[in-house]
């Protein structure tokens, strides 16, 4: 780990910011197509609506420790889960910060096929 750190800091102090940017996600590059602005996004947001329902109760076995530990979702994300979702499919970033916090931590939003 400690090499893997000693490289990345190597490139930085070398690169344009741009440039490191660059470097640094270039291995991730077409290996996700469930985030934001992905193909399967659209299933994620629909499968954490399911979630945050209570409604997939295969998922609660899977990550129900780990949702416990995170704590619930804010009064913010579930008052209006309509609305929730049409902010996650459009412009998440108008979630704010402590929803888009909790939403980071937390698997409800994994793609349907990851919570068997």
């Amino acid at each position: 780990m400690k090499q893997r750190i000693d490289m990345f800091r190597h490139f930085e102090k070398r690169l344009p910011p741009d440039d490191f940017l660059v470097f640094a996600g270039a291995p991730r590059i077409g290996t996700h197509d469930d985030h934001y602005g992905m193909p399967r996004w659209p299933a994620c947001v629909e499968a954490a609506m399911g979630r945050l329902r209570d409604e997939d109760e295969e998922f609660l076995h899977a990550w129900g420790d780990l949702m416990t530990r995170i704590g619930p979702a804010p009064v913010s994300v579930t008052a209006d889960l309509e609305r929730t979702r049409k902010l996650l499919l459009e412009s998440p970033w108008e979630l704010g910060a402590r929803d888009l916090g909790w939403f980071a931590w937390n698997p409800v939003l994994e793609p349907p096929s990851t919570t068997g």
